[in-house]
């Protein structure tokens, strides 16, 4: 091998660096001149892949014959056969002390190869650390070759389950005993959705790349153990405009039937079809369309194979839900036509996945409805002055939600007889196909009641009482959200204590002067009623007959029939909420925390717990002013909330006021 240095081929002619390492690695491991250092950790001494290089790997022969680590399981195999055309993946070191894998790229190979190098690098650098994601760790390169370092890890699922192994896998009883097969399928389907968030279709998907990796437990991970995806050769970018299938397949019979059809647009559904065949493999340790390689990509393409009409080799037990749902869930995502597999949002909400005390919001069709009522002017401008900045709590609910999945209805300054005629309307829907309801109301208020456009007050939980069991039986176990950016009295919290507004005005003030506060939520007079009355409903929607046909009866008359409720206040009872022009601090809090939990990380939150987080950052928009603000939420819940990013955002319906 040359050791002669060139310039990166991928950079532009002003780049001279011969490798590239994330600027935190760098900080973490000091570099280290040790070109033939003796490890303890395996028999072998470590040598620089090339005079000058911070990469390291472990000469296992002589000086005179080296013979270098590898880290692929598949030469270990009985079969000679399996062991061509495998990759060059060797045990090795970063700066002599970080273990990771050296993936060795011979660069003057074939244009193929180089295509391939130019995928692996672009995924591995673009994207952010995730728990199920391989990390990368280097780039470097010289004359011939080219050499990418990711984390080293234990094995791959292949050599867990693969009985064809010449030596047993390091920690195995250990790995199976702790992760599962549920475990395995889950941070696999992760692994592979967080590509897929990025717009990535992976096409490669096998068991060799999926890998084990033991981790300290720390963090919000609570496994000692974690499956990370790699390998991403084949993936592909799906941007704008509409890109066809290669026709090139992953190896030894791993892809779709649409895989080798290059009239076919790239589509996230053909990663859906292999994975399904991984979960075979890990049930039963075949692949579903036979052991053959050579014969399964025939079976694939065959309409008529026996996996089409609903036949699998994995048997599952009647006795075992588990199983059970499984196996509806495989036959799900084996379908013939792309069209008719689920997405993997879709597929991590499945029942199989999902704990036994959340809401299953995602196994529906779509995942919820977010009804906005935005009430910014308003008829008498003198009583009741314009909510300036309230567009930008609506812009911001608008995206949050449609990146979770929700479908979006805005309504916009709203008198107190439509507000209630929406409302009521909005409970008489078939919420059959959704899993969720989230309603936001956004105005002037009093306790427990907001200003509608003509002046007039409703009380909030007139509107949430409308979504009762009686009126509403198509969201009967389902959460109901109810956020409410209202003041609720005069009351205002001071870094001296806690004090009326100093000289009310007139049921609702115009702007009021705060440090950066650019407008303040003002209440009425003290003597503005506080409380509503409810309305008496004479007749529910639904009879109990109608009710007892949804199949629901029995189940609810166990329970009440408030139930599965969720308000969430901007203020506590009595007390005045902020809003500056770029939004109010309770909305604009509210999405920070969702963003950073649903749409950034790697954790899963219930919804009820994160609304702590809501509050810090409440308290972030009071840092430098005089006065706090504690927001307040009542929770009739009976499983956790979990939302998470969809793979196909939600609509959104503009409604004007006539």
């Amino acid at each position: 091998m040359s050791s002669n240095l060139v310039k990166d081929p991928h950079a532009s002619s002003s780049r001279t660096e011969r490798n590239e390492t994330p600027a935190t690695l760098q900080e973490e491991t000091p570099q280290t001149n040790a070109p033939n250092e003796t490890t303890s950790a395996v028999e072998g001494v470590k040598e620089p892949v090339y005079p000058g290089s911070k990469l390291f790997w472990v000469n296992i022969g002589s000086q005179n014959t080296p013979q270098y680590l590898h880290l692929s399981h598949d030469l270990a195999k009985k079969d000679k056969s399996a062991q061509e055309n495998k990759r060059q993946i060797f045990d090795g070191f970063y700066n002599c002390d970080v273990p990771v894998a050296i993936l060795k790229i011979e660069t003057i190979r074939s244009d193929t190869t180089r295509k391939e190098l130019e995928r692996e690098r672009r995924v591995l650098t673009e994207l952010e650390v995730h728990e199920n994601f391989i990390r990368y760790i280097a780039h470097e390169w010289d004359k011939d070759f080219e050499y990418i370092a990711t984390e080293r890890c234990l094995c791959s699922v292949a050599d867990l389950l693969d009985q064809d192994l010449m030596k047993e896998v390091p920690m195995k009883n250990e790995i199976l005993e702790e992760l599962g097969a549920k475990e395995i399928l889950r941070q696999a389907t992760r692994g592979l959705d967080y590509l897929h968030q990025n717009n990535f279709v992976h096409r490669n998907i096998k068991p060799n790349n999926f890998l084990i990796k033991e981790i300290n437990q720390t963090g919000d991970s609570s496994h000692r153990f974690v499956v990370k995806i790699t390998d991403f050769r084949l993936t592909r970018k799906r941007d704008s405009s509409e890109k066809l299938l290669s026709g090139s397949a992953a190896s030894q019979g791993w892809e779709a039937p649409e895989s080798r059809n290059v009239e076919k647009v790239l589509s996230k559904k053909l990663d859906v079809f292999i994975l399904g065949c991984f979960y075979h493999y890990v049930l039963k340790s075949k692949h579903p369309f036979g052991d053959n390689a050579n014969s399964r990509q025939t079976n694939i393409c065959d309409p008529n194979y026996s996996v089409y009409k609903g036949n699998l080799p994995f048997v599952p037990n009647k006795n075992d839900n588990d199983e059970v749902e499984l196996e509806k869930l495989i036959k799900s995502m084996l379908k013939f036509e792309e069209n008719k597999r689920p997405a993997l949002e879709k597929v991590l909400a499945n029942a199989y996945f999902a704990p036994i005390n959340d809401y299953n919001i995602y196994s529906h069709d779509k995942p919820g409805l977010c009804v906005i009522v935005n009430q910014e002017n308003f008829e008498d401008s003198e009583l009741h002055c314009s909510r300036y900045g309230s567009s930008k709590d609506r812009d911001t609910l608008e995206d949050i939600f449609k990146k979770l999945g929700f479908n979006i209805e805005v309504h916009k300054n709203l008198s107190s007889f439509d507000l209630k005629s929406e409302i009521n309307s909005l409970a008489t829907r078939n919420f059959k196909d959704y899993g969720c309801l989230v309603v936001c109301l956004m105005s002037h208020g009093i306790e427990n009641a907001i200003v509608c456009y003509d002046g007039r007050f409703v009380n909030t939980n007139e509107l949430k009482y409308e979504f009762s069991l009686n009126n509403c039986p198509t969201l009967y176990g389902k959460p109901k959200i109810f956020i409410v950016q209202t003041c609720q009295g005069l009351l205002e919290q001071s870094k001296t204590g806690i004090a009326p507004i100093a000289n009310p005005p007139t049921i609702f003030s115009r702007l009021r002067s705060l440090p950066r506060v650019g407008y303040a939520h003002m209440m009425g007079r003290l003597e503005t009623p506080s409380s509503v009355n409810l309305a008496k409903k004479d007749t529910p929607n639904y009879t109990e007959e109608q009710i007892k046909e949804m199949k629901i009866l029995d189940d609810a008359r166990r329970n009440p029939q408030i139930m599965d409720f969720l308000t969430i206040k901007a203020t506590g009872p009595g007390f005045v909420s902020y809003r500056e022009s770029g939004g109010s601090w309770f909305i604009q809090a509210l999405c920070q925390a969702l963003s950073d939990e649903y749409l950034k990380s790697t954790s899963q939150k219930d919804l009820v717990n994160l609304l702590t987080s809501v509050q810090e950052n409440i308290n972030g928009f009071a840092v430098g002013q005089r006065v706090d603000q504690t927001m307040q939420w009542e929770a009739c819940l009976t499983k956790y909330i979990r939302f998470c990013r969809a793979n196909t955002e939600g609509t959104v319906i503009e409604f004007t006021a006539e």
